[in-house]
């Protein structure tokens, strides 16, 4: 019964609403006389309560002619095909209604609006895009047009068309997008390093912080542009700062620099930052990293006394104890060697169903960092958790 609940509000009103306005148009109406249009919505209710929403959506459809008294009507059936899925149902209802002469202003902005969407939901990015376009010259529904025009221009990969919709957003009176403007100018830079393009994407990453001072991936992007020059103290100074902004991104930056000083055989450089800038009593990841530097530096004792203090924490990093784990298997030989594997393996099986990352907006859950999140569409709300419990999915590509 609940995936029909979603539909009772809008027909229960569609019901008031049309019985309202029949009432009105009748001076005196005969009380002896049963309305057939209530007769009518409420045989529409009863295929709804009967899990029949086919038919009683079908039912309300063939009731309504459309008038000017009854354009919100279809306008919600409309809404409603799409929310369902049946967009080209939707669209031929949008478009019945714009096709008529006596629509206000207000009522053809709406169904323009509404059709525009329509084409969105179907992926006929043209038509929206000339819709949307079409809504913000007219002046009618400005801030919504502008709002999905960039969500046009997002699905395209159109970053300085989607830049200049969200500016034109914010002139409208909508509210602030620096957040969502500062990851356009990621994105471009983004492109730019793919087609190495150095010095138009480092300047795609200072409009990103001239837009956001907050926007973490505008740092990550500066250390990365400056490690690919050879810039290492200002690469380490951009991922200070990003570090300093936001301490829960704190493994991304970290897999940065260990990839590039592990490549280029300087490993004590990460150790330094990571003694200089982490807070390792706190940070899971920094002393995932101290351990992983000093193990492949060779450093046994450091790696062991790391260890053994993290055994000794309360909350201690479920995967730097199966480091530990593998390192005395290793160590040990027989039926001991055998007991380690084997706890090894049973918490190896226990941190595969953990997820490391989660939006803070709709509580979206994964293990990969996604700068726009894939389910409520939202921009840098994406984030490591504050102590994740393993690192492997730091070797995916940020998305």
């Amino acid at each position: 019964m609940e995936p029909f609940l979603w539909l009772l509000l809008p027909v229960a009103a569609l019901s008031g609403w049309i019985t309202a306005k029949l009432s009105n148009r009748k001076a005196q109406p005969d009380p002896g006389h049963t309305n057939p249009f209530s007769q009518h919505c409420i045989q529409g209710l009863n295929y709804l309560l009967s899990e029949q929403s086919d038919k009683a959506i079908q039912h309300l459809v063939e009731m309504v002619d459309v008038d000017e008294d009854t354009v919100e009507t279809h306008l919600v059936l409309g809404s409603l095909f799409r929310r369902r899925g049946e967009v080209d149902r939707a669209i031929r209802i949008h478009q019945n209604i714009i096709a008529r002469p006596s629509l206000s202003p207000q009522q053809r902005s709406n169904a323009l609006l509404q059709l525009g969407l329509d084409y969105l939901k179907a992926g006929l990015l043209d038509r929206a895009e000339a819709i949307f376009l079409q809504l913000a010259d007219t002046g009618f529904s400005k801030q919504e047009a502008y709002d999905y025009l960039a969500s046009v221009y997002e699905q395209e990969k159109e970053w300085s068309s989607a830049i200049k919709a969200v500016s034109r957003l914010e002139k409208a009176g909508g509210e602030s997008q620096v957040k969502r403007l500062a990851h356009y100018h990621c994105e471009l830079a983004e492109k730019y390093m793919r087609e190495r393009r150095a010095d138009l994407a480092k300047q795609e990453v200072k409009l990103a912080l001239v837009t956001d001072d907050e926007c973490i991936r505008a740092y990550i992007q500066s250390g990365d542009l400056h490690l690919s020059r050879g810039e290492r103290k200002e690469a380490l100074r951009a991922f200070a700062h990003g570090l300093q902004r936001d301490h829960y991104f704190s493994p991304i930056i970290l897999k940065h620099l260990y990839d590039y000083f592990s490549t280029h055989g300087e490993l004590k450089h990460l150790i330094d930052f990571i003694n200089h800038h982490a807070d390792c009593r706190k940070d899971a990841a920094a002393r995932f990293f101290l351990v992983r530097s000093y193990d492949e530096l060779g450093e046994a004792q450091e790696v062991d006394e790391l260890l053994h203090e993290e055994l000794n924490r309360e909350e201690a990093s479920p995967y730097i104890i199966k480091s530990f784990l593998e390192m005395m298997s290793q160590r040990t030989s027989g039926e001991t060697s055998s007991s380690f594997r084997a706890l090894e393996r049973v918490l190896s099986s226990r941190l595969s169903t953990y997820m490391a990352c989660q939006c803070k907006h709709c509580g979206f859950e994964s293990n990969a960092i996604f700068w726009q999140c894939p389910s409520c569409q939202n921009w840098g709300t994406v984030r490591p958790y504050p102590n994740p419990l393993e690192y492997t999915w730091l070797d995916r590509e940020v998305t």
